[in-house]
């Protein structure tokens, strides 16, 4: 190797080995373009400035809005990419919960056999509101007794011959099927004729109220043949909901059901207000620097992790940039200087 060769290797070296060249390379890490003067870098770390406020602005409004919620929620206010995702996504279910919810939160409603109750609800209802209205002239629908009772008297009366007046047992059973008429004017081969649309009607009734007794949070909708199955539906179908977005969006956290399960709803109300109000412009406004900061600086990865809250990433990244500046300054380099020529 000659002389000349040798020097021009020890000067590369001596560069190299420069603080400035290690300050250029993290600049350059961070995805700066080399068309940048250290002048326009160090005008950014004003825009940073900027992003910061915003950042801790809306970390601070979201620290007020902590002590409302439970603490399973509050990871929603965390001021990081992901969380802000989050945080829309919990606004909209607690937006479309239906008024019966909050009444009705229970874990019963979070599980497929919800389904099968309340489809058979809605069937028996579909059976026993017409045998009711067929029954009701004629028989008092609330002192059937009990279908062994109906199905005894049932087998006596149809089962009697000729001399069924001698029977005192068949008597009884007269007796009993009076009982049971709405009115005096009616026969016994009226009431006889009613007996298996009362027999389904008892059964159908015991089967209803077996299915409230299956899930106690459904009782307090327990209106006999009034019963309304719209709202439960509504509620069950939420459910279904929150079980769609826990996998789409809270994949990690568990506890987002319970924090739902026990929010006041003047607290859920509130959220959803102030979030229309206005964090949802906070928020976008935020999100706008940070895409473009995105944009500035492709290599810094914390910039790319949705979990990193934004006061964080950016603080370091200003941190970061100062440093490299201060020591490019400190090593004599212009300020015109562009990052490529370093």
């Amino acid at each position: 190797m000659s002389s000349l060769e040798m020097g021009r290797l020890l000067q590369d070296k001596t560069l190299n080995d420069e603080p400035h060249a290690g300050a250029a390379k993290q600049l350059n890490d961070l995805g700066i373009s080399g068309l940048m003067t250290l002048e326009a870098i160090e005008f950014q770390t004003l825009e940073l400035d900027a992003v910061l406020a915003s950042c801790q602005q809306l970390q601070d409004s979201y620290a007020q809005r902590k002590a409302g919620l439970p603490s399973e929620l509050q990871i929603c206010l965390h001021g990081s990419a992901t969380s802000t995702e989050q945080l829309a996504v919990l606004v909209q279910l607690i937006q479309s919960a239906p008024q019966a919810l909050w009444s009705l939160r229970d874990d019963s409603f979070n599980c497929y056999e919800m389904d099968f109750r309340l489809a058979a609800l809605q069937q028996h209802l579909a059976i026993l509101k017409p045998l009711n209205k067929k029954l009701a002239p004629f028989v008092n629908t609330n002192a059937l007794g009990s279908i062994s009772s109906l199905q005894s008297i049932q087998c006596c009366l149809d089962n009697a011959g000729m001399f069924r007046w001698f029977s005192a047992k068949w008597r009884k059973a007269k007796q009993q099927a009076l009982i049971l008429a709405a009115n005096e004017q009616l026969k016994l081969d009226d009431i006889q004729l009613l007996f298996p649309a009362m027999i389904k009607y008892v059964d159908t009734q015991v089967r209803f109220n077996e299915l409230f007794a299956q899930a106690p949070i459904l009782s307090t909708s327990h209106q006999g043949l009034h019963t309304d199955v719209a709202p439960l539906l509504a509620v069950r179908e939420w459910y279904k909901d929150v079980e769609f977005a826990l996998a789409e969006h809270f994949a990690s956290e568990t506890g987002i059901l319970q924090g739902l399960s026990v929010i006041e709803k003047q607290s859920a109300d509130k959220l959803v207000s102030e979030f229309n109000a206005s964090l949802v412009t906070t928020i976008k406004h935020i999100d706008k620097q940070m895409n473009k900061l995105r944009l500035s600086f492709p290599g810094y990865q914390a910039l790319q992790l949705g979990d990193v809250d934004y006061v964080t990433a950016v603080t370091e990244l200003k941190t970061i940039i100062v440093n490299e500046l201060c020591v490019l300054k400190e090593s004599g380099v212009e300020s015109n200087t562009c990052l490529s020529e370093l």
